[in-house]
């Protein structure tokens, strides 16, 4: 075993289990061709960052991660398919009307990395979890990148902020990357056929939503919003739910909603605070419930 991926392991962990380590990779890794031990090495790195960093799975905040990781993937589902549903929508408006349409090359991009995000969101929750994760996250890169490069030459202030705004959604992205491995949700899609059907409905999702126009007015309401973050939590699944057990985990899965929302123009900055109440009231619930719960198991 190359001693530099030993090293990356802290010092005391490294004394106590080194030898194992050392011995389960010489056994993972033989006879293996270049790929399998490139993969191997980069468990091994992982696992130690993890170990370095306090979210593994025997810490707290693995398992603060791991509870919040479903959540922030269907945040980052309803945020594409809410910035798809607008796209789709505008042309189809326009298309109506008998308008040509001819989107542009970034807008063209920026939609492709919307739909990217939205795939790989998808076939996250569904089970493929490393694979769905990455496509989620260069699909958000894609779009962030595509929507900032026509105002990075506006004044530095305004820049600024539009980079706050579209670095967000990467980093929620990003988060269910952060989840132990295992702690991670068991495949809840079996075969590539189950998967590709998954992504044909959210595809459709996203083309009907584009053309039901509840208002008849032809723009973006709390409709095209709400309902696919709706369709994202469904596909959350119930056991996701029952791991919200304590209030910091509470907290983190309903972070990326709050964010998304906010960054999404549909929440401004004084309506947070009355997000955050709710918040604060679910978990105040959820601590009675968890104490009654305790108090019935264990009486005194």
């Amino acid at each position: 075993m190359n001693p530099v991926l030993l090293h990356l392991y802290p010092a005391g962990f490294r004394r106590a289990f080194g030898d194992e380590i050392a011995d389960s990779y010489r056994e993972a890794t033989a006879g293996a061709g270049p790929r399998a031990r490139l993969r191997e090495a980069a468990d091994v790195a992982a696992h130690a960052l993890r170990l370095r960093l306090g979210i593994g799975s025997v810490h707290a905040g693995g398992r603060l991660l791991a509870a919040a990781a479903p959540f922030g993937l269907a945040a980052t589902a309803g945020y594409a398919a809410f910035n798809l549903v607008g796209s789709v929508s505008d042309w189809y408006v326009i298309r109506s009307a008998g308008v040509a349409a001819d989107a542009g090359t970034l807008a063209t991009l920026m939609n492709a990395g919307y739909l990217l995000t939205l795939i790989g969101a998808v076939v996250a929750l569904a089970g493929r979890h490393v694979p769905g994760v990455l496509c989620a996250i260069v699909g958000t890169v894609v779009s962030s990148v595509s929507f900032l490069y026509p105002i990075w030459r506006m004044p530095p202030d305004l820049t600024s902020a539009f980079v706050g705004f579209l670095l967000m959604p990467i980093l929620i992205a990003a988060l269910p990357l952060a989840c132990p491995p295992d702690l991670r949700p068991s495949r809840r899609v079996r075969g590539a056929a189950g998967v590709f059907a998954l992504v044909a409905w959210a595809a459709l999702f996203v083309v009907a939503l584009s053309v039901i126009d509840p208002l008849g007015i032809g723009l973006l309401t709390p409709w095209h919003f709400g309902v696919p973050m709706i369709a994202a939590l469904a596909l959350v699944g119930r056991r996701a739910f029952a791991e919200i057990r304590t209030t910091a985990q509470l907290a983190f899965a309903g972070a990326p909603f709050i964010a998304t929302m906010y960054f999404s123009g549909w929440v401004r900055t004084e309506e947070v605070v009355t997000v955050v109440g709710a918040l604060a009231a679910t978990a105040v619930a959820l601590r009675i419930r968890r104490r009654s719960d305790s108090d019935r198991i264990n009486p005194a």
